[in-house]
């Protein structure tokens, strides 16, 4: 279920806000637009309103919110989010994502380079296990 149709009503409480009412407009209308692909629509509301720092900003105070998109995104996903920020905005976006997001970038890559350092240490103490296996077959072997 996905939402497609949202109607703001004045009370004596509460007033519509025109800007919040913009952005639900846009994402109900993304919504309708991909009903059959929630996937596509959801990739869709995150270029449109998270990925341009400008739009994020405004967004993020509208609601209330004042803290770093790239700081809530786990370091593994970032190559494939800086990709679609360069991809659909311009240079200055990708530059700010990435002034963003470095540390977590540098971290992943750090992180991968141990994980190959474990691996490698870890084959290596196969190998000498295996060969110390051998050794005890052949000895019982030969017994």
């Amino acid at each position: 279920h996905k939402l497609t149709d949202v109607k703001l009503k004045e009370d004596r409480w509460t007033s519509p806000d025109t800007e919040i009412e913009r952005h639900i407009i846009m994402a109900t209308h993304i919504n309708s637009r991909n009903q059959s692909n929630p996937e596509a629509a959801g990739r869709k509301k995150v270029i449109e309103t998270q990925l341009n720092s400008e739009k994020r900003a405004a967004l993020a105070n509208l609601q209330g919110v004042n803290h770093s998109l790239y700081s809530e995104i786990n370091p593994l996903h970032l190559p494939e989010v800086l990709y679609l920020v360069g991809r659909y905005n311009h240079q200055r976006e990708l530059y700010i994502a990435l002034r963003s997001s470095i540390a977590g970038v540098i971290s992943t890559v750090i992180r991968k380079q141990c994980l190959h350092q474990q691996r490698a240490y870890h084959r290596a103490m196969i190998a000498e296990h295996r060969a110390k296996a051998e050794a005890v077959e052949a000895e019982i072997a030969a017994i």
